[in-house]
This record gives structure tokens, C-alpha cells and sequence, in this order.
């Protein structure tokens, strides 16, 4: 939707406070405050009861910026086509937030019939939950098992535990701690890691 269509422009998103400018021309978060473009092109969608949205600044731009409030507020670049997928979910918001989980998660999740967690852009699977299942898989794959802290696929979380890089797909047991997030606990098995697809920008994503 078009941003002269709407009545009013929301000024709030959860506890973000959301602060429209014709001065502005991207998106962008400063703490709580998140600025938006006021353009006669500028498209807004509205989600989860108003707490989140998409935005994308005019038509002709090749980004969209999904924001909103998750733990704490947050703002990610993400490329345009997410806010057409939004559009053709015809408003189904389960289907579309489900587009945006990384295959190789909702595959292992679909094939074990388990739910994925989630921590902010970082979803996980549960691959096994079998003693040193992380050490024979490493095995099987010629990968060695690190521990201790590390970076999860050049993100802000970080990974406390034991884990591994095979291809694109992490797999890691212990747990993940992020700024904005509350530490999510995954020592229960091995978990396969992966990043919410179609972020421009992964490395600084919310």
C-alpha cells in the first residue's frame, strides 16, 4: 500500500517509534527511533498486529527494509523481492515469514517434523540428538570440530560450544547470544544453523 492511501501513517511499530521525513531518503535505525521516508511512492506494509512492517522508499528503488519491533526494535536492508512475496501471500503472514527461512533449515525441520528456533536473522534445526553426533558428522565430512567461541556465518551471534562449517550450512551445538536477543539455548543436540534468506547485507543485519 501506497503511503498517500493510508489514513494516518503509524508512528509506532511494537516499541519502536517510527518517525516519517521527507528529508529522509533510506530507512534507518538509531536506537529505538526508526526513520522512514515520506514520498508519494513510498509502499508500506503493515505486519504481526502492527509490530513489524516492510518498506520500500519508491518504486523504482531495488531494496525493501522489513523492520519493526522483534525482541527489541530492529531494521534490516533486504532485497525488493521480499516485499512481493508479501504481496503475493495476499496477506497470509505464516506463509510469508515462512518464505523467509533458509531451505536448508526448513527442509531438515519439514523432514524431522520438529519446529526451527530462531534468534533473530539466525534460524536452527535440530539434526540429531545423539551423544558427539557433532564429532562423527565432522568425521564423515573430513571438518574439525571447533569449540569454544565463535562467529556465526559472519554475523553478530555468536556460537559458545562446539561446531562446524561444512559448505554454506553450520552446525553447531551449545549456545548462540546476540545483542538485542536473549542467549538461545541449543545444547539439547547437533543444530543446523542458517541465515534469513534475501538479507542485502548479512554481516549487518539486526
Amino acid at each position: 500500500m501506497y503511503v498517500f492511501e493510508l489514513k494516518d501513517v503509524p508512528r509506532r511499530a511494537g516499541e519502536a517509534v517510527l518517525d516519517w521525513d521527507r528529508g529522509v531518503t533510506y530507512p534507518l535505525r538509531e536506537k529505538k527511533k526508526i526513520g522512514l521516508p515520506l514520498r508519494k511512492d513510498t509502499e508500506f506494509f503493515s505486519l504481526a498486529g502492527g509490530r513489524q512492517f516492510i518498506v520500500r522508499p519508491s518504486v523504482t528503488e531495488r531494496s525493501c527494509w522489513f523492520g519493526g519491533t522483534d525482541e527489541e526494535p530492529f531494521l534490516v536492508e533486504m532485497d525488493v523481492k521480499v516485499a512481493q512475496l508479501y504481496i503475493d501471500s495476499a496477506g497470509d503472514e505464516e506463509e510469508f515469514y515462512r518464505t523467509l527461512v533458509p531451505n536448508s533449515v526448513l527442509a531438515m525441520a519439514t523432514e524431522n517434523d520438529v519446529m526451527y528456533k530462531r534468534q533473530g536473522d539466525i534460524f536452527a534445526s535440530r539434526f540429531s540428538g545423539e551423544k558427539n553426533a557433532e564429532r562423527n558428522l565432522a568425521r564423515l565430512l573430513k571438518k574439525e570440530v571447533k569449540q569454544g567461541e565463535m562467529t556465526i556465518l559472519g554475523t553478530r551471534h555468536v556460537g559458545k560450544g562446539l561446531g562446524f562449517v561444512h559448505d554454506e550450512n553450520v552446525f553447531f551445538r551449545g549456545v548462540l547470544v546476540a545483542p538485542d536477543h536473549v542467549p538461545l539455548n541449543l545444547s539439547d543436540g547437533l543444530y543446523l544453523l542458517g541465515q534469513t534468506k534475501y538479507i542485502t547485507h548479512p554481516a549487518q543485519a539486526d
